[in-house]
């Protein structure tokens, strides 16, 4: 699980709420990168496993999400990829 100390919580919770409140598709890619970005380079996930098969699933969700042309595809890869991260990553 993904470990945040309270200032990574807040800047991470900023770029989501920048995410969601994005009105064109080039903003909403831009904060997918910018979120990515950030929780690749925090100290915590460094370390992370995920199986391979995962992270293929992972990565196959995030090219579609990257080759959207509607703001409606956009939305269904956003779900996709949010549904994936919980089946990975469940709530405690």
């Amino acid at each position: 699980m993904i470990m945040m100390d309270e200032n990574e919580k807040d800047t991470y919770e900023d770029l989501m709420n920048s995410f969601k409140n994005a009105e064109s598709i080039e903003e909403i890619r831009y904060y997918f990168f910018e979120i990515q970005l950030y929780l690749d380079n925090l100290p915590s996930t460094n370390g992370l496993s995920i199986p391979t098969s995962q992270l293929e699933e992972y990565q196959r969700l995030r090219k579609g999400l990257l080759d959207s042309t509607s703001v409606r595809e956009v939305s269904y890869y956003e779900g996709q990829i949010h549904e994936w991260l919980n089946k990975i990553h469940p709530l405690s």
